[in-house]
């Protein structure tokens, strides 16, 4: 989506070495022999539920990994934060923003299969689907599971995974992107009637294919593609959900 700058900690200085060595035998009596890349168990339930427990919050803006997946989080105006849960599972709050659009996935992005279930929804959005980017050219896609995003041209209609889809696009034009301030085409397929507490599939092959073909512009080389929400013009809600 937008141009992200992500600050990744504080740096503090200590004067004195007695207190600098107090600090380290402090944090060792805190983390013990944990280790920071031990693989993580899958729960049971965790595509059922939607549900895991938070691990980590991030305000605003940023992107990063967490249990093998991309995250990313870009906001205008209001507040908004994203936290982590275990495998796929993400929630996400935010109020009165001009505009916020993050979620959890891969980078790059490909043609796979997508499964996802959205485990709570509250306030108000506008899109809740597959999101992501292409670079040359520069495409910002949307696969809308729940409500949808505007457009002003119709291309076709697509079928997969049962639900018909209404593929549009849209020039934004010196707009806010994934390389800056740049202008790009939308592809977005419309559908927009999943419910909450349900697994659902997405397969990115049937949307990308078509886009190929009937797009126009073609399809690029990509980069991130995340299950996402997306507000805009003052709303405010939550998430929480999982993909894989």
């Amino acid at each position: 989506m937008k141009s992200i700058t992500l600050s990744l900690g504080v740096i503090r200085k200590f004067t004195s070495a007695t207190t600098l060595t107090f600090l380290v035998a402090s944090l060792f009596t805190l983390t013990g022999c944990q280790k920071e890349n031990e693989a993580v168990p899958e729960i049971k339930g965790e595509r059922t539920s939607g549900f895991i427990q938070d691990e980590k919050q991030v305000d605003a803006n940023g992107t990063g990994t967490s249990s093998g997946f991309f995250w990313s989080i870009y906001t205008e105006g209001g507040t908004s934060s994203i936290t982590q849960g275990t495998g796929g599972n993400f929630s996400i709050s935010y109020s009165n923003v001009r505009d916020v659009v993050g979620g959890k996935g891969w980078n790059p992005g490909s043609a796979r299969n997508i499964g996802y279930n959205i485990g709570a929804l509250s306030g108000s959005r506008d899109f809740v689907g597959i999101y992501g980017w292409t670079t040359s050219p520069l495409i910002e896609y949307y696969v809308s599971e729940f409500g949808s995003i505007p457009a002003s041209t119709t291309v076709n209609t697509v079928n997969s995974d049962g639900h018909t889809y209404t593929f549009r696009k849209n020039q934004r034009v010196n707009a806010p992107s994934i390389q800056g301030t740049a202008t790009f085409w939308q592809y977005i397929d419309n559908w927009g009637g999943a419910t909450t507490g349900t697994n659902r599939n997405v397969n990115m092959a049937n949307h990308i294919n078509n886009w190929r073909a009937r797009g126009g512009q073609g399809f690029g080389s990509y980069n991130y593609q995340i299950l996402a929400v997306e507000a805009f013009n003052g709303k405010s809600g939550y998430i929480n959900a999982t993909v894989w």
